[in-house]
């Protein structure tokens, strides 16, 4: 754990990730809120999970969110949540010399995705993507 602070979402923690097991990242910041929120920094974006809609991942939006007549929930406003858990992001990817990272300012939104198309496994953990 690299940060832990109070805020009136819960207890915001921000992890440090070396170990991944994957091709594409070896590193990444996860920010946890109170076990219901991630947030995973990578190199090439920002993505969020909520338990509240289990089955979808977002992903930082830096353009003008379109006006959508059929679905109206695919793109999210940042938050206050959003806002506060970022805004020391910038800051410890700073700390870490982690100039490649996506910075968070300017997004205006998060857009989401589905990545469980048939309903999230049973057993399976609630963790960021």
């Amino acid at each position: 754990m690299i940060k832990r602070e109070k805020s009136d979402f819960g207890t915001i923690k921000y992890y440090l990730q070396t170990d991944l097991n994957e091709e594409d990242y070896e590193k990444r910041v996860v920010i946890k809120v109170a076990d219901s929120v991630y947030y995973s920094i990578y190199p090439d974006g920002i993505t969020k999970r909520t338990k509240r809609h289990i089955n979808l991942g977002y992903k930082l939006y830096y353009g003008e969110v379109p006006i959508e007549k059929s679905e109206p929930k695919t793109y999210q406003k940042l938050s206050e949540l959003d806002s506060l858990s970022l805004s020391n992001s910038d800051k410890i990817l700073d700390s870490l010399k982690w100039k490649n990272f996506k910075r968070w300012n300017g997004a205006t939104a998060f857009r989401g995705e589905v990545i469980y198309y048939h309903g999230f496994p049973k057993n399976g953990k609630f963790e960021p993507y």
